[in-house]
């Protein structure tokens, strides 16, 4: 009993092993398919990937050369701007500089009679005249100075300046009459500032006429 036990027991034991194996055997073979299948697979996906890889790898390059040149010309093009614009303003301003130099020359070893005015701005007044080349003569209009000189100077002047605030009506009248005698501009001014007399010397400068 106990020994047809045992055969049986060896029996069914040697039948699971071989269904095991049999199983095993399958299981590798079904392994070997799918890595198969993998394989493949990967054979097809790969030169895409690859493909794609390239060409975000080519593109990217290509893209950030582009925005690079874009960058730098906008800013070529942006610096040759400024430098239009600044040789345009520079060019103005030789302009403006050589009209009033030129401007300046014409009133160059001028002579100007000054009567009336004040005495704190008499200096400064002959260097506004002296920065356009010009020599200016004072008559204070009469306060020490004797009106009758007026007529002595005027014969040697180009023209006369008179401060309407600042000058008797004397004074103004003898210089009118003087101009008309000797044809001499007579150039009333507004006031006896230094503004108003370097105003009408540009206007001179620039060709206006005076009366």
């Amino acid at each position: 009993m106990n020994g047809m036990t045992a055969g049986r027991m060896e029996s069914i034991l040697k039948a699971k092993i071989a269904e095991r194996d049999r199983r095993i055997a399958d299981l590798e073979r079904q392994l070997a398919a799918l890595r198969k299948q993998m394989a493949a697979a990967a054979d097809a996906v790969a030169p895409a990937v690859v493909d794609a890889t390239v060409q975000a790898e080519v593109k990217a390059p290509h893209s950030v050369e582009v925005t690079t040149i874009k960058r730098r010309t906008g800013e070529a093009e942006r610096k040759a701007m400024r430098e239009k614009n600044r040789q345009k303003h520079q060019a103005r301003r030789d302009v403006e500089t050589d009209q009033k130099s030129d401007g300046k020359a014409e009133l160059k070893g001028r002579s100007f009679l000054y009567v009336g005015g004040r005495d704190c701005q008499v200096a400064h007044l002959r260097q506004i005249a002296s920065s356009y080349g010009a020599n200016l003569i004072h008559h204070d209009g009469g306060l020490r100075e004797a009106v009758s000189r007026i007529d002595n100077v005027l014969p040697s002047v180009d023209c006369v300046f008179c401060p309407i605030d600042c000058i008797s009506h004397d004074a103004c009248i003898r210089v009118k009459t003087g101009c008309k005698k000797w044809e001499k501009a007579f150039v009333p001014l507004r006031n006896g500032s230094k503004s108003s007399f370097e105003r009408a010397l540009q206007s001179m400068s620039q060709g206006d006429n005076v009366q």
